[in-house]
């Protein structure tokens, strides 16, 4: 009897003890603590990964950046200097005038530029400008367009006299003496590349069948005028020169000079 109550006591303390201890429910502190720190690991998450998508997106724009600095070298693209120094250019008063009567050819996708010689719309350009259009239009800055036909073209000299039917149109003059010389200032306006009335400037590097200039000559600018310190037109940008990589040579522009040009309206 005395060891059945003894085994009865141990039995007791044995189920008591346990039931207690794993009955006591965990503190509500607990949980919120737990839950404090996910919420702080995934923000450092979120923060590291923020951070490594800037530092990524930082290194494709400098590559961006560096890979447009070779491509602006390596075919001579105009750089924001360039667009810099024509609006410095357009501030003159003069150039302001010289502008007007600078034209955009259009057609078959095609751009190139041309200049009004005449109140009544005598258009030069050059002959490979115009010479596979369909059609051609001429456009001038305010907006007015014009349909244009061929008046008369040049194609040993790469020159073509366009018509169209307009009346008191802004125009260049043509200098009517070949007294232009090595070192004169000029002017070069047109539409090169993605842009349109661009002026540029530089001065003549000599003149023999072909006048050769400073001033920046990019596609596009095929048919620009070349201006005096007069305001007087005194050649035709129609290509430019490619040096020899590594001559060290630097491109020119080549324009036909206006004397070449027989009986244009002057």
């Amino acid at each position: 009897m005395k060891d059945n109550e003894e085994n009865h006591n141990d039995q007791d303390e044995f189920v008591e003890h346990p039931v207690d201890a794993w009955d006591e429910e965990p503190s509500l502190e607990d949980f919120l603590f737990a839950e404090e720190d996910d919420e702080k690991v995934v923000k450092k998450k979120k923060q590291r990964a923020t951070i490594g998508k800037l530092v990524v997106f930082g290194l494709v724009i400098a590559l961006l950046l560096s890979g447009l600095g070779v491509w602006v070298q390596v075919f001579n693209l105009p750089s924001l200097a360039f667009i810099k120094k024509s609006n410095e250019l357009s501030q003159i008063e003069n150039i302001q005038n010289y502008k007007e009567a600078v034209v955009t050819i259009e057609g078959n996708n095609v751009k190139g530029t041309g200049f009004n010689i005449s109140a009544d719309g005598f258009i030069v350009t050059n002959h490979h400008v115009i010479e596979d259009l369909s059609s051609i239009l001429v456009i001038f800055p305010k907006g007015e367009f014009f349909t244009a036909k061929v008046k008369k073209t040049y194609p040993d000299i790469d020159i073509a006299l366009l018509e169209i039917e307009g009346t008191n149109l802004p125009y260049l003059e043509l200098q009517k003496n070949d007294n232009w010389s090595k070192n004169d200032h000029i002017y070069v306006i047109g539409n090169p590349l993605a842009y349109s009335q661009i002026v540029m400037e530089g001065n003549i590097l000599g003149v023999t069948n072909t006048m050769r200039i400073s001033a920046p000559i990019h596609k596009g600018n095929s048919g620009s005028p070349v201006i005096d310190s007069d305001g007087k037109v005194i050649g035709v940008v129609y290509a430019k020169t490619i040096p020899t990589i590594g001559s060290g040579e630097e491109s020119v522009g080549l324009a036909v000079p206006i004397d070449q040009i027989s009986d244009l309206p002057r």
